[in-house]
């Protein structure tokens, strides 16, 4: 018994030490070794640490990208995790291209590391152990042949008691290098005719030539197609062929010859620019752009001319231009004019670059965005109360008076400051040609965008640069006299039309308690100006004083406990059943059954109550949409709403009002006129086809 038990524990012995070495020879055989690596062999409880997967091919021997090209797949990853530990998702260096017989590949040449981070809940004691299994499968291949494996790896980590010592921390340096560093600035591409056309905002002082742009998503473009790169400024433009599974989103790597890798998103536009702007390498994409620059440039100038006509401003302009018909001399005049003019340019320039700086930061905001601000619509309806009481005859303030006693010391200065107001009111709005020059101008190159925000300036002031600087409208104006006190007391209304306007939107914004505190600050700031009035009429000094504490100090303490933009409005519009709220996923549903109609829309936009009110809620049109079967979609943007900013982007438009008209199974729409009339909805609704227009 004695050496039987002695046989069993050599036959033990033997089948166990044939079993490791089945096992050596197993991972001596693998194409791909993988090893597991923290930054520290310990790790504290409630934090998180860099993990790696180092990938090391046999010789000869490549692995493949997150997208593999045209041939193999992408390596899986089954995580075996313990309770209380979690792994984030794997980053992979930028790729290597190769091209056999036309079958274009993602590879590795050499070892690779992949990237992800461990976190370990605060709840786990020190000393516990933490087992981390990965199973993988993966190709590996040769220029000859491919394979496929799968592996399984385990690494144990041991929660400490303090803070992790970062043991690999040069290493994971290294590594993170050259992982691909996100792009700040969206991107944006169209296709057309097999085309496929990106716009990417990148400075132009870095170098493209021999750069390349990797898919992330497999089939998005053609993998072997030449890629053409040209520079318009600071976009990077490349043309190449449309893949097979091109959607509205577009994510890759480009990767520059220096080595440096950027990972990037864009988002698919209808938008014309693109097809005119990447054509070739000999200058015509700069051309192009600059040609749209130049025809958004006018058109803005005249959506600013239409801006005159907006209750808030016309009463300004009005009273601004009565008050060149006595100015002192020609130079005067002239001045007064070109004042008015820098300021409202300025204004408009400013709005123009905070709105630029906040979409390259990632924050979807278009023209108006301030209106989504209750804030701000408290701060407006302070502003015009002032203004009408002002004209009103309350108190004065000679900028924005004409003929009165201070008339004499309001020069250049006071025409300034009376455009940036001017501006300042009037830009929230947008109206014909100005909604579709504002869209190109967040498209189109930095400095050709200043230039069109300028155009707009400048289409404001345009009446008062003229009556400034020809002497024959000049002397077409009234004469100064008594009847003009008259004038000012009607033109007063407006603004208080306006103040009204202002409530009924912060009334939709947020609740009842703020409004109330909103008027009680109105209230104070009047009661305030009404002293600094009589003051002035008892020719004391020292009266500004009153309206200013009486302005300020409520305001702010109505602004530090502003409501959340999120929460729901006592005076919340209800939608009725004849239409649908927008959203995309709901839209591709209907236009597999229907026709839709789909408007976007705001309290604070005119043209888009106008339209409202005269066209879309007519009768007759609403029996010709259930007549046809024609389902109807609302964008409400009075609040501000990142998925219509970024709808409304890819339709080349900075603001409201879009309408837009979607034939069944189609997704491009006819973009329909900005001025509605029942007749053009009644029309296609019947199926009388109207041209999109830009």
């Amino acid at each position: 018994m004695k050496h039987f038990a002695q046989y069993m524990a050599w036959f033990v012995v033997l089948i166990c030490s044939s079993q490791v070495m089945a096992n050596e020879k197993i991972e001596s055989q693998r194409l791909i070794s993988i090893s597991m690596l923290t930054g520290s062999e310990d790790i504290a409880a409630g934090s998180t640490q860099d993990l790696a997967l180092i990938m090391t091919p046999r010789k000869g021997w490549h692995g493949y990208w997150l997208n593999p090209g045209d041939a193999g797949f992408p390596a899986r990853f089954n995580w075996r995790l313990p309770e209380g530990v979690t792994i984030g998702e794997l980053e992979y260096p930028s790729p290597s291209q190769l091209l056999t017989s036309d079958i274009m590949n993602y590879i590795y040449h050499g070892e690779y590391t992949l990237l992800t981070r461990i976190t370990i809940n605060g709840g786990i004691p020190a000393g516990t152990s933490l087992p981390v299994k990965l199973d993988i499968s993966y190709l590996v291949c040769n220029p000859t042949s491919c394979l496929p494996e799968q592996q399984s790896i385990e690494a144990t980590f041991v929660v400490s008691d303090g803070g992790s010592h970062q043991f690999n921390r040069d290493k994971f340096n290294q590594w993170r290098k050259i992982i691909p560093k996100p792009l700040d600035s969206e991107g944006q591409f169209s296709v057309e005719n097999g085309k496929f056309i990106l716009a990417l905002p990148l400075p132009s002082s870095i170098e493209i030539s021999d750069a390349h742009i990797y898919p992330v998503i497999n089939n998005t473009i053609v993998n072997n197609a030449k890629q053409t790169l040209t520079r318009d400024g600071d976009i990077l433009r490349m043309q190449t062929k449309v893949g097979d599974e091109s959607g509205d989103l577009f994510q890759g790597v480009l990767v520059l010859d220096s080595g440096i890798a950027l990972s990037f998103e864009a988002i698919k536009t209808d938008y014309v620019a693109f097809a005119s702007t990447a054509e070739n390498n000999n200058g015509s994409a700069s051309q192009s752009t600059w040609l749209i620059g130049v025809v958004a440039f006018f058109g803005a100038i005249l959506g600013g001319l239409l801006l005159n006509i907006m209750p808030c401003v016309f009463p300004i302009l009005s009273l601004k231009i009565l008050s060149l018909s006595h100015q002192g001399s020609e130079k005067d005049a002239r001045m007064g004019s070109v004042a008015y003019t820098l300021g409202a340019v300025l204004v408009c320039v400013l709005l123009g670059g905070v709105i630029l700086g906040l979409r390259a930061l990632g924050h979807q905001v278009g023209w108006a965005f301030q209106l989504q601000s209750p804030v701000v619509i408290a701060a407006l309806i302070v502003l015009m109360s002032a203004i009408g009481f002002n004209l009103a005859g309350l108190f004065e303030i000679g900028t924005l008076t004409s003929g009165s006693r201070l008339q004499d010391i309001k020069g250049p200065i006071g025409d300034f400051w009376t455009g940036v107001l001017a501006a300042f009111i009037a830009t929230p709005c947008t109206g014909p040609f100005m909604a579709t020059a504002l869209g190109a101008a967040l498209v189109l190159p930095v400095g050709i965008a200043f230039m069109i925000f300028a155009g707009l300036g400048f289409g404001m002031s345009l009446p008062f640069l003229l009556v400034g600087f020809i002497p024959a409208l000049r002397t077409r104006l009234p004469r100064p006299g008594s009847w003009m006190t008259t004038v000012r007391r009607i033109l007063a209304l407006p603004m208080f039309i306006t103040v009204v306007g202002l409530i009924w939107i912060l009334m939709r914004q947020s609740n009842n308690d703020f409004v109330l505190s909103v008027l009680t600050v109105t209230m104070l700031s009047t009661f305030g100006l009404w002293f600094a009035g009589l003051r002035q009429r008892s020719q004391l000094g020292g009266g500004w004083w009153p309206p200013i504490l009486l302005t300020l100090l409520p305001f702010l303490a109505v602004v530090y406990w502003v409501p959340d933009n999120d929460s729901a409005s006592q005076f919340e519009q209800q939608e009725g059943t004849e239409s649908l709220e927008f959203n995309q996923e709901t839209l591709s549903k209907v236009l597999s059954k229907q026709d839709a109609f789909v408007y976007f829309t705001a309290d604070w936009c005119l043209t888009c109550k106008v339209n409202e009110k005269t066209s879309i809620d007519r009768q007759e049109v609403k029996e010709a949409f259930k007549h046809n079967n024609v389902a109807m979609m609302v964008g409400d943007w009075t609040k501000g709403n990142s998925q219509i900013t970024e709808f409304l982007s890819q339709h080349g438009r900075s603001g409201v009002p879009l309408y837009l008209w979607y034939k069944k199974g189609v997704d491009n729409p006819v973009v329909l006129p900005q001025i509605l009339s029942p007749s053009i909805l009644i029309g296609q609704a019947e199926g009388q086809e109207k041209q999109a227009i830009p």
